[in-house]
């Protein structure tokens, strides 16, 4: 299960790593429009971020396991490092402007704390019943004279 959970979501990261990156050239793009353009780019940057570290910890509820979040956040590091290339011909996706510097800083971080927040630490040794509270009243317990849970001597009466 935890193979498959990584197989599944490495290319789901990579899904959510080309959309989050083609949505944060836009924002670069328009980067010197101005001082309203700025401030709602690195407002937008922030929404993503989180959105990434959510995505993050959902994959690993998801997915029940820590391994899930890895290959989210594996999947999602790889698109992103082939858009951080560089061409003969310029930029592949992500230019020098300081809200991709951001973003990209900022969904390594992100990545990161959503893979470590979702680690399951086992719980304690011993048997099941330990710390656990007995509900049943004594009336009702099997094995308890008069309890509706023994069969009645002598056999069923259908």
């Amino acid at each position: 299960m935890t193979v498959l959970s990584f197989l599944v979501l490495l290319p789901t990261g990579a899904a959510v790593g080309v959309l989050f990156g083609f949505g944060m050239s836009w924002f670069s793009h328009h980067w010197p429009l101005g001082l309203l353009v700025q401030v709602g780019s690195v407002a937008a940057v922030l929404v993503l971020l989180a959105l990434v570290y959510a995505l993050t910890r959902l994959a690993a509820w998801g997915g029940r396991r820590q391994s899930a979040a890895t290959g989210f956040a594996v999947g999602y590091v790889l698109v992103l490092l082939g858009m951080i290339g560089y061409l003969p011909g310029g930029d592949i996706v992500f230019s020098a402007a300081v809200v991709n510097y951001v973003f990209l800083f900022g969904s390594m971080v992100a990545l990161a704390a959503g893979v470590m927040r979702s680690a399951t630490f086992p719980g304690p040794r011993g048997p099941s019943s330990v710390g656990r509270v007995d509900l049943t009243p004594p009336d009702l317990a099997p094995g308890q004279p008069g309890s509706p849970f023994d069969p009645a001597p002598g056999g069923p009466k259908d």
